[in-house]
């Protein structure tokens, strides 16, 4: 039997982000799925400006749409890898597509969540106007990325890895960020409607999504939830020095809930 995985990038990312992360995955025997969300994708390898001036309008229920069609076309339920953002799409897309398993990794809250922590704030409150008048949100300033989001990575890694952001869409930072304007509640999960255990990773030195979202996050699922807090880790859990360290999360996780690939243990 296929066991495929289904991995979500965050936000200014695209699907060639995962890099070894998905690599590994595959050397175990996952069939890895690292879509690039609408309207996204490395400067270098897309029309960069065309993706900005549509992005803007994108909501997170359009994001979670393709991914549907995505997880349509595969043979098995998937278990969905989500970071930050990408791991509250995951948490939707997860309530409404039959899954195996549901890992987030640095996640951002969901509706009801509180998310104005001190940093957080710091990161983002710059992006305001963008979320209430739905334009593109361009890569954060070098600054704020090597000491808010990178705080633990080092540079060489910071540097590769902001050459390939892209804008970002404000509407769905609106809905999840100022969820309490919408009426809507999109970023609203359904935690009782996914079935599937849950693995939360989180970093002690995450300052763009603190590792309490993750927590809480976490207890959401009650039994179905298991927390991992890699000490000394920023929001870059998937690359780096950190990455052996979040696999090792993945591999135990999935063993334990028997969601390996066929063969493997």
């Amino acid at each position: 039997m296929t066991r495929n995985v289904l991995l979500v990038h965050g936000t200014w990312c695209n699907g060639d982000n995962w890099g070894d992360f998905a690599t590994e995955l595959k050397r175990r025997g996952y069939t890895v799925h690292a879509p690039t969300l609408r309207h996204h994708g490395a400067p270098d390898k897309s029309d960069a400006r065309t993706n900005a001036r549509k992005v803007g309008k994108v909501g997170l229920l359009d994001y979670v749409a393709d991914l549907s069609e995505l997880v349509k076309t595969m043979d098995t339920p998937p278990i969905v890898v989500g970071h930050s953002i990408g791991a509250l799409l995951a948490q939707l897309l997860a309530a409404r597509v039959r899954t195996a398993g549901l890992v987030l990794l640095g996640p951002a809250p969901s509706a009801g969540m509180w998310n104005a922590y001190p940093t957080m704030f710091r990161l983002w409150a710059r992006y305001l106007p963008q979320w209430l008048a739905g334009r593109p949100m361009y890569p954060v300033p070098w600054k704020a990325w090597t000491t808010l989001i990178c705080n633990t990575t080092p540079q060489d890694i910071q540097e590769s890895y902001y050459a390939t952001l892209c804008a970002e869409s404000g509407t769905a930072y609106r809905q999840m960020s100022l969820w309490f304007f919408d009426p809507a509640r999109t970023a609203r999960v359904d935690f009782d409607a996914v079935n599937a255990p849950v693995l939360v990773v989180t970093g002690s030195e995450d300052k763009c999504t603190v590792p309490r979202i993750g927590k809480v996050t976490s207890r959401k699922y009650g039994m179905r939830g298991t927390y991992v807090e890699l000490a000394g880790s920023d929001h870059m859990m998937t690359v780096g020095a950190f990455l052996p360290r979040t696999l090792a999360a993945f591999d135990n996780w999935a063993h334990c809930n028997e969601i390996t690939p066929v063969g493997r243990t």
